[in-house]
């Protein structure tokens, strides 16, 4: 009975680590994906804000950055015209850092007039 018993609880304490550790993963693996998505988001909110510049002036090429939170995004332009007509090529990128963790998204679009 005793040796039964001293199986069970052997038994079920390795359960119990095996459980924490797919916790503790799964928790790491939650805060790279916010931290995805936070990016993506600022790179996104860079990339609306020159769109709308270039749609009002579309040789406004000058770069608009940000600071979001823990995150930082940038939006460049460059200029390409051939046989008249204009096409501006917005690459943006957002990079959020906590710790150990960065995590960096880009995002690029073509705007033609």
């Amino acid at each position: 009975m005793l040796l039964s018993a001293i199986f069970m609880i052997v038994l079920l304490a390795g359960l119990m680590a095996g459980i924490a550790a797919l916790s503790g993963q799964s928790s790491q693996r939650l805060i790279y994906e916010v931290q995805a998505l936070q990016a993506r988001l600022a790179a996104e909110a860079v990339l609306e804000r020159k769109v709308y510049e270039l749609l009002a002036d579309i040789e406004e090429i000058d770069s608009v950055t940000a600071t979001l939170g823990a995150c930082d995004a940038e939006a460049d332009a460059a200029t390409v015209s051939a046989a008249g007509i204009t096409q501006v090529r917005v690459l943006a990128r957002g990079r959020c850092s906590t710790g150990a963790l960065t995590v960096q998204r880009h995002i690029e679009v073509e705007v033609i007039e």
